[in-house]
């Protein structure tokens, strides 16, 4: 086993040499320690190198299936992604994290019924309390409100400017919401949206993923509120964290920093929100972090059904913040912009 452990190494860092890697891994090191070596600097090609290596050499190996899965999930070939993590779920049925990135490679593909099945499946299993947020949060992203009138408005004004369009999302998100507290939390979407030209439906949707609208929830990192400001951004902008008005204003001040710092890309400016602007620039795109891919792609996904569903009318409109499709298509994981 040792030999053969020796070979596989030696030929995943030929392959890496041989895509101009140079990588201070032990020789013993297997085909499987070196792509996950690979991925965690962000090297997503020689990475799928190595995985599919491992694979070929041992095809019942579930770590070897599982990374690959994650790296062609983090190359946003998400069909791919969900054939290779299918696979690995039923191999190790019991193993949350499995589970995880099948659901949210089954949500990308659209397939939402089979996401589901698979993220709460994830909660049945019980995991740490990180795996479970992180399995909510692809839940929330795939509970996008009904395509129904929100209530009555003038016929100039469109659903995405309405209030009324928020307080539904807000209480469709979370049902213990008073009509007061629904209605401050839409009106401070819009307001702070308006002043810092913002398209609100991306501040709902960012809001939705990371908190599903409870103002008093609170991480396992201890991010506060709506937006989950850590304690230090909270400080830093002045705000209380578990006021909701506040928190909005924190949460739209800081993804309008994170907006302009990326020349508005819209997936390198969520990857900022969740895991810092440092580490973006550092992977030079999206970290490789488990908690950062599967966010960008959560909340840009629910962002685009909210733009379907709440359309803007055109660019008279006058809804801030125009990020295109195409800017959600970019900013991929380690390769640039």
């Amino acid at each position: 086993m040792t030999r053969r452990l020796g070979a596989v190494s030696v030929l995943a860092l030929a392959a890496a040499v041989i895509l101009g890697i140079a990588l201070p891994v032990d020789a013993r090191a297997s085909a499987v320690e070196t792509g996950i070596a690979l991925y965690r600097r962000g090297r997503l090609a020689a990475a799928e190198t190595a995985f599919r290596q491992a694979v070929r050499v041992q095809p019942r190996s579930s770590q070897a299936r599982h990374w690959l899965g994650v790296t062609l999930y983090a190359q946003r070939r998400y069909a791919d992604a969900a054939v290779m993590l299918q696979s690995v779920t039923a191999m190790r049925p019991r193993d949350p994290q499995s589970w995880l990135w099948w659901g949210h490679a089954l949500a990308q593909v659209g397939d939402s019924a089979r996401a589901r099945q698979a993220l709460q499946h994830v909660l049945l299993l019980r995991p740490a309390r990180p795996v479970a947020e992180l399995a909510q949060m692809g839940l929330r992203s795939l509970a996008a409100p009904a395509r129904t009138a929100p209530g009555p408005r003038a016929p100039t004004v469109l659903a995405s400017l309405d209030p009324a369009t928020y307080e539904q999302v807000a209480r469709s998100f979370n049902p213990r919401l008073s009509s007061a507290e629904a209605r401050g939390i839409a009106e401070a979407i819009l307001g702070f949206g308006r002043q810092y030209n913002i398209d609100p439906r991306l501040i709902a949707s960012l809001i939705a993923v990371e908190s599903g609208f409870s103002p008093t929830a609170r991480s396992h990192k201890g991010a506060m509120g709506l937006g989950q400001l850590m304690p230090a951004t909270a400080a830093s902008l002045g705000v209380q964290a578990y006021d909701p008005i506040q928190n909005i204003y924190g949460t739209v001040r800081v993804m309008r920093g994170n907006l302009d710092h990326f020349d508005w890309n819209l997936n390198l400016a969520l990857a900022a929100y969740n895991a810092g602007k440092g580490a973006v620039v550092r992977y030079r795109g999206i970290p490789p972090y488990t908690e950062t891919q599967l966010y960008v792609r959560s909340v840009g996904k629910l962002y685009l059904r909210m733009r379907d569903l709440y359309p803007a009318g055109g660019a008279a409109a006058g809804l801030p913040g125009p990020v295109s499709r195409e800017g959600l298509a970019s900013g991929r994981p380690g390769q640039g912009h």
